[in-house]
């Protein structure tokens, strides 16, 4: 009798560990986690290097109201029309829906070009033949807030505002002379945002953003364009890599001050980033 019982408990062990390790009728068992991606990353950081063709535009008016030769930065003033540099994107996800975003703009140039023409550079006037130092410099910082009105498992379309701190500043010089004249003006901007994700599957995701403004206040006018598209590939659940393409245009306008003019930048080209995120 005794061997039978111990056959019957030997024999009961593995039902009775199976009905402990059942779940009981009432109880939830937790959901799995959802894939990785753009839409479900709470804090993402993005580097890169960016291969940017820049085109510069500028008209310097001198301060009794003479029209400045309008210029193209890089034909008339030797400008580099190469933009390469290395980007730096943040992203923080507020609650569920929705997603802050600050990025950075530096672009410096120096140039030297003999003049083939007369230029009225503000109140300087730059002769014929003369050797022209100058310099272009644009610096942006970009703090962008978006409302995601759609949201899925594989998709989000948010719309909010941008806030953008602009400075900007053109410097031409003859060396050696007491010929100079610097422009310069800084400033808020804000835009109009929208940002969007799609993924293709539980690795590949699309991802695209818009901000636009024109706005004028007084004697300034400003405008601003930015266009951004990129495909990514999550090589593990906290690491991607994306190849992206830009494209945007940045103008101020000041009329009636001195200095007065307009000093436009149009930046565009692709880049490749790393995205790390949790």
């Amino acid at each position: 009798m005794r061997l039978l019982r111990h056959c019957a408990l030997l024999l009961a062990l593995p039902i009775i560990g199976t009905a402990l390790a059942a779940p009981a009728d009432d109880e939830v068992m937790p959901a799995p986690l959802p894939p990785a991606s753009p839409i479900t990353d709470h804090l993402a950081l993005e580097a890169g290097f960016y291969w940017g063709r820049v085109s510069t535009y500028g008209q310097f008016n001198s301060g009794q109201g003479v029209p400045g030769t309008e210029l193209n930065g890089e034909r008339d003033l030797g400008l580099s029309n190469q933009a390469y540099q290395p980007r730096i994107d943040l992203l923080f996800r507020l609650e569920q829906r929705g997603r802050l975003r600050v990025d950075f703009l530096d672009v410096r140039r120096n140039g030297l070009a003999l003049l083939d023409r007369t230029i009225q550079f503000g109140d300087q006037t730059f002769q014929l033949a003369q050797t022209l130092q100058s310099s272009i410099d644009w610096r942006q910082m970009d703090i962008t807030y978006t409302y995601s009105f759609l949201r899925g498992e594989r998709y989000e379309l948010g719309a909010g505002l941008g806030v953008h701190l602009l400075e900007a500043q053109a410097i031409a010089q003859v060396p050696g002379t007491p010929q100079r004249v610097d422009y310069s003006e800084a400033g808020p901007f804000a835009t109009v945002a929208l940002d969007g994700t799609y993924l293709l599957s539980s690795r590949w995701s699309l991802n695209a953003r818009a901000q636009y403004m024109r706005l004028t206040v007084n004697s300034f006018t400003g405008t601003l364009e930015d266009f951004h598209g990129d495909v990514q590939y999550r090589w593990r659940r906290n690491l991607a890599f994306g190849v992206s393409y830009e494209y945007s245009e940045r103008e101020v306008d000041v009329s009636n001050r001195d200095p007065s003019g307009v000093i436009r930048l149009t930046l565009s080209g692709p880049q490749l980033f790393v995205r790390v995120s949790y």
